[in-house]
């Protein structure tokens, strides 16, 4: 167990958080030699289900129980884990992309309806024609208050994927023939919000922006309406790398940028943190995690465009006026904090050894003092 300092004993209390003086706790290095992040999935790395902590593996999918801390495995073994994601109006559904082998049958999702225990095909996932395989999932967003229709972000660019029976037959939005080329793009949507799906983008090359579509009302699959938030004037090419929404931040939007990290709320765009000369690291931000109590108390991190990493972790409980960076290295080289979820009643952070083909989950639990 890694103790940085001692907590409240009666955290339920969640009165003012203290940045930088609350304790981690260790739950081991997944047993197996394999990566994660970026490489892997760059924006859904884990979930949390039923004290579990499921990640995804250029090995398949492993799992943590929280209460033993033990590994194990939950499946797809053997497969590159593109992205996973928990249905959040479907009890234990989970969808799971899987990288292509590049043959015409091999396919590319997968899906759960027993929290994790056994994997099936989609019947249909979206095909490429002109390379002759089916395209990988990157990102995944479930259309609240229609939980069959879930939408996906395609390997290619800012291509959208959209299933209106659960997640197993797929077309691409607006019945497009081909998919975009381009980075990978990222989804989501404000949960007060069903008709609009927002994403995130770097396309065209050196164009960074966040972006909205409108869902037609009689026909889920089409998206039109386009409107640009932010881009290139307020971001300078910051590409986006993780978009959040929390049930308990209405009507905002959490970015992970390279080298900032950024809450949009309406067409405003807040930097809480961004990394100027002389300053923090430039994170490439993966993991975000806000208080579902305070929310001007939020936990990120991620990593450097290299192959030498410094630690990451940041915490701020004031919505960045002031920011605490931790530094120990928790047992690893180069550690990357690929992503931070909720995992019952504190934050877990996936930590990937960049090099090293080794992957750590830790907990988190925030320090509080009575104000």
């Amino acid at each position: 167990m890694i103790m940085i300092s001692c907590s409240k004993n009666d955290e339920s209390l969640y009165n003012t958080p203290i940045s930088g003086k609350g304790s981690f706790t260790d739950h081991g290095f997944i047993p197996a030699i394999l990566s994660a992040g970026p490489d892997v999935a760059e924006f859904q790395s884990i979930i949390y289900y039923d004290d579990y902590v499921f990640v995804a593996t250029s090995d398949g999918i492993w799992k943590n129980h929280l209460p033993t801390r033990e590994w194990s495995r939950s499946g797809l073994d053997g497969k590159v884990i593109t992205a996973i994601y928990n249905h959040p109006e479907i009890a234990g559904r989970f969808f799971a992309g899987v990288g292509s082998d590049l043959s015409p049958l091999f396919k590319t999702l997968y899906i759960s309806n027993d929290g994790g225990m056994r994997w099936v095909p989609a019947t249909r996932p979206v095909y490429d024609n002109h390379n002759h395989r089916y395209e990988a999932y990157v990102c995944f967003a479930a259309r609240p208050g229609h939980p069959d229709h879930v939408y996906a972000n395609l390997e290619n660019g800012k291509t959208i994927a959209i299933s209106t029976d659960g997640g197993y037959n797929w077309t691409r939005m607006n019945d497009m023939d081909y998919s975009y080329f381009g980075y990978q793009s990222n989804i989501a949507f404000l949960h007060e919000n069903q008709n609009t799906i927002y994403q995130g983008s770097e396309t065209p090359m050196d164009f960074a922006w966040l972006g909205r579509y409108e869902i037609d009302n009689d026909n889920p699959v089409v998206l039109d309406k386009f409107t640009t938030i932010i881009d290139i004037e307020t971001w300078s090419n910051r590409r986006p790398k993780k978009l959040m929404t929390y049930q308990h931040t209405p009507g905002s939007l959490y970015v992970g940028q390279e080298g900032a990290l950024s809450k949009v709320t309406g067409s405003t765009n807040k930097f809480i943190f961004k990394r100027n000369v002389g300053e923090f690291p430039y994170t490439y931000m993966y993991g975000i995690w806000v208080n579902p109590n305070k929310t001007d108390h939020i936990l990120f991190g991620g990593g450097l465009n290299d192959n030498e990493q410094p630690m990451q972790l940041f915490e701020t409980s004031d919505e960045g006026t002031t920011i605490h960076r931790f530094t120990d290295k928790m047992g690893l080289e180069n550690p990357v904090v690929m992503d931070i979820i909720q995992a019952k009643n504190y934050p877990a952070i996936l930590l990937n050894d960049k090099g090293a083909d080794r992957v750590k989950l830790v907990l988190y639990k925030p320090y509080y003092i009575d104000k």
